[in-house]
């Protein structure tokens, strides 16, 4: 019986935890750098790797995401006042890399950045037409 009585509050419990709505807290500020990655021709969302760099070694990935393939959002989080180098790749993409630089900020922040690829099925048309 109060095995039972224990089991029933502890299951209670985690449905008002659940509830709650979840907000990230950090303990220093962060960029949270979020957007959605098209395709140049089409508009159209595409699932990419975003990878994140440090501007003066683009040899060290700090941090990664995927942009999801229904939406294209992808999300990262980043060092304030800083330049990254973002790298997107995928197989059918001509690879991208961009700089990019964080403002400064106390608390943590949203920053919208969005990114356009080049399919290389189009890539390799163009290449294709201006051979001719």
């Amino acid at each position: 019986m109060i095995k039972k009585a224990v089991i029933t509050i502890i299951a209670l419990g985690f449905t008002f935890i659940g509830g709650m709505e979840a907000k990230a807290q950090f303990s220093k500020a962060v960029v949270m750098m979020r957007g959605v990655v098209r395709s140049e021709q089409t508009g159209k969302v595409h699932s990419v790797k975003v990878s994140v760099r440090a501007a003066g070694d683009k040899a060290l990935e700090i941090t990664s995401s995927r942009s999801n393939s229904e939406s294209g959002n992808y999300l990262v989080l980043l060092q304030p006042n800083k330049k990254y180098w973002v790298h997107l790749e995928s197989d059918d993409i001509v690879t991208k890399d961009e700089l990019i630089e964080t403002p400064a900020a106390a608390s943590t922040i949203k920053m919208e950045k969005d990114f356009t690829v080049t399919t290389t099925s189009v890539a390799q048309s163009q290449v294709r037409t201006s051979m001719q």
